[in-house]
């Protein structure tokens, strides 16, 4: 995954999308609303994310909720990276 660049907003999302997959499992599909609240970041903050992650094919979303959920590769992507705590 060393070839692929991700905002420190980007990470912060997919390490909450991971939080919900844990919890719900593979088709956890958390609203945008209120991820702001779990991930720490502004709205605007979440929009760029999401706009990001999804040009990377690492998750989908879903405009009539709107939501979002991770893709396989964006389960592989955030794996990879390291803990919250740890960067």
């Amino acid at each position: 995954m060393s070839d692929l660049s991700l905002s420190g907003d980007e990470r912060k999302l997919l390490h909450c999308l991971l939080r919900f997959y844990r919890e719900i499992g593979p088709g956890a599909t958390p609203g945008l609303k209120g991820l702001d609240e779990e991930t720490g970041l502004e709205r605007w903050e979440i929009s760029e994310a999401v706009s990001g992650l999804r040009a990377k094919g690492l998750i989908e979303y879903w405009e009539l909720q709107p939501a979002v959920r991770l893709t396989p590769g964006g389960l592989a992507a955030v794996l990879r990276l390291p803990e919250e705590g740890d960067v």
